[in-house]
């Protein structure tokens, strides 16, 4: 109003023109709203976003009965009549604007239809040779008469092998018929096979009757040593007089210690206790006589040091040496290459008679190599069992917060407990039946059974509709747990939002983390702390396929904000490929677990190295930690 007129432009405001300035305005606000692309108008007015409280006021009508695209072109259209109402656009103008574009365009019509069309060219008539004239060049242009030189090509016989230069020679000349015989083949001394051979005889004592085989395990082992101390190891006596190592079932049995639990969480009876089972004590030192015995034959010396018991594997640990004394009566190692050993994997699995034999060597942190035996009887690893175990009141004392869950047994058996806090989003892949949904149902049941529904709230994303339906009522439960599509991305919009929220909250409390925030307000304002949230989406390759961009967007952006506010994920997929799992989603779930996959491409996508595609497929799994 102040400058227009310093520039020759006069616009008189009356009250029309202020009427339609407001209904501008307005209708701006609407536009703003709808714009957003999002189906929940209310909630982004909520977040202050769009037009606020009074787009959505004016919007959700019209949306709501005649969908976002034609209320968006309605309000563009009112938008446009009004900015032609302030200006000083009139109707006359218009119609006027419309009679002299009709007029010339009639004036150019009327102009080119006297203009004459060139005539096209007509078309060339073809006429016919005469045959009498036919030289090569009408030949060639015919493709009837067209004929392919033929080429005969004669071998140099220099470049020929010598057997083959009598054959080009002389073509019909046959092969002699005198041709000396070969000599019947020499089997020599086999020094591997004639090993193998009294390795199975010697570690065995087989006989072979009527097609049975009988095994007297207990004369290969030996006999046992009396103990001088009652903490001494039990020592054996083989046959031969070596003197080593007896494990016993007491060595192998798990150590318990029980969390005290509040009386407000639920009862650990609810769980099935279902205590594992190691191996028989006469299978495992047999298989320790023939572990030793089949290195022996070949010459290396070892000593297994331990056996550790897992559910599904037991793992010998094989020392890779001996102590012997020299001339000088100094004890002095004899040590032995690992990569030697771990050429005789397929000799080891031949006399211990396993399907598959896998050698870790080296341990880590240890100074031994692992061969990790499939037990004959796996046996079932039960969440109980890991909470009644004493690593598990270990990690549970030294916890800083409630997100420590139970998630299995190393294969020595040894449970682990990890911290979803510290990890901070879990990415979890495998085939269809690998264990994948199983998981994420033992991680929810173990933040349901450890916290108190003001500790811990939980966010249930199911594409496949059956597998977490189960856990609607629980009291843990934001929301009931979402199978619909366009739900599931509402849902996922919702926690970026609640995202913002609580970044916000730490803001003016000048709190860097959730843990401050809550240890600011103290216990006397308890009923404000923020608890904890964990987002489970158990397929998400599902949403992925369906809706790519929505998905992408809002777990990449949860993925890189939502830890310091408490929010965790967790997600499952069966479809470990570069367009499921990106580079963006990749690099901010540094934590994964990889299950039986279908090929090592796969493997490679999730945890970066090969080996998920040998695993057995019955919820064994590969765990890469964040660390």
């Amino acid at each position: 109003m102040i400058f227009l007129p310093r520039v020759g432009v006069n616009v008189r405001f009356t009250l029309s023109h202020l009427f339609a300035l407001e209904i501008a305005f307005l209708a701006f606000l609407a536009l703003l709203h709808l714009l957003q692309r999002d189906p929940e108008l209310r909630a982004l007015a909520r977040a202050g976003e769009g037009g606020g409280f009074i787009g959505w006021g004016i919007c959700v009508l019209p949306a709501s009965l005649f969908g976002h695209n034609v209320a968006t072109i309605f309000f563009l259209v009112v938008l446009g009549i009004c900015l032609g109402w302030i200006v000083g656009i009139r109707r006359e103008q218009i119609t006027g604007g419309l009679e002299n574009i009709a007029d010339r365009l009639t004036t150019d019509g009327k102009r080119l239809a006297n203009v004459p069309i060139p005539e096209r060219g007509k078309k060339k008539t073809i006429v016919a040779p005469d045959p009498s004239i036919m030289g090569l060049e009408t030949a060639l242009e015919k493709p009837s008469i067209r004929r392919a030189p033929v080429l005969r090509v004669r071998h140099n016989p220099k470049n020929l092998p010598p057997s083959l230069r009598a054959l080009l020679e002389n073509p019909t000349a046959e092969e002699p018929k005198d041709t000396p015989s070969t000599p019947a083949p020499v089997i020599e001394y086999d020094e591997h096979y004639d090993r193998l051979s009294r390795v199975l005889r010697t570690s065995t004592e087989a006989e072979v009757n009527a097609g049975e085989m009988k095994v007297d395990p207990s004369e290969l082992i030996g006999r046992l040593l009396p103990k001088l101390k009652r903490t001494d190891e039990q020592m054996v006596e083989r046959p031969d007089g070596r003197i080593k190592h007896y494990f016993t079932a007491e060595q192998m049995r798990e150590e318990k210690k029980l969390v005290k639990r509040d009386k407000d969480l639920p009862a650990m009876e609810l769980l099935t206790d279902i205590e594992p089972e190691p191996p028989d004590e006469i299978e495992i030192n047999h298989n320790v006589v023939l572990i030793e015995n089949t290195l022996l034959e070949f010459d290396i010396h070892v000593d297994v040091v331990d056996v550790k018991s897992g559910p599904t594997v037991t793992q010998y640990a094989v020392q890779p040496f001996k102590e012997v004394k020299n001339a000088r009566g100094e004890i002095v190692k004899e040590r032995t290459r690992l990569s030697k050993i771990a050429a005789l994997a397929s000799d080891l699995a031949l006399s211990l008679s396993v399907k598959r034999l896998r050698l870790e060597t080296p341990v880590p942190g240890h100074s031994y190599m692992g061969v990790e035996v499939p037990n004959k009887k796996p046996s079932t690893v039960t969440l109980r069992a890991v909470y009644e175990s004493k690593v598990f009141f270990d990690q549970w004392q030294k916890a800083k917060t409630p997100l420590v869950v139970p998630l299995g047994r190393d294969v020595a058996g040894v449970p682990v407990v990890i911290d979803l806090a510290g990890m901070p989003h879990l990415l979890i892949a495998g085939t269809t039946g690998s264990g994948k949904s199983v998981c994420i149902a033992a991680l929810a049941t173990a933040l349901i059974m450890n916290n108190t529904p003001d500790a811990v709230k939980l966010v249930m994303l199911d594409p496949k509709m059956v597998e977490l339906s189960r856990f609607n009522g629980v009291p843990h439960l934001l929301g009931p747990v979402e199978t619909d599509l366009e739900r599931i991305i509402g849902v996922l919009r919702w926690c970026t939002r609640e995202m913002d929220r609580r970044y916000k909250l730490l803001e003016e409390n000048s709190a860097r983390n959730i843990d401050t925030y809550n240890s600011r307000l103290g216990q006397r304002r308890k009923a404000e702390h923020l608890p904890y949230i964990v987002i489970f989406v158990d397929e998400v390759g599902d949403l992925m396929l369906s809706k790519p961009e929505e998905t992408e967007r809002a777990l990449i952006r949860l993925a890189q904000m939502a830890r310091a506010v408490g929010m965790h994920l967790v997600v499952a997929t069966q479809r470990p490929s570069v367009d499921v799992i990106t580079g963006l989603i990749k690099a901010n779930f540094p934590s994964r677990i990889s299950f039986a996959v279908a090929s090592g491409i796969d493997s490679r996508v999730i945890i970066d190295t090969v080996g998920a595609e040998t695993l057995l497929g019955r919820g064994d799994m590969l765990y890469v930690a964040p660390d």
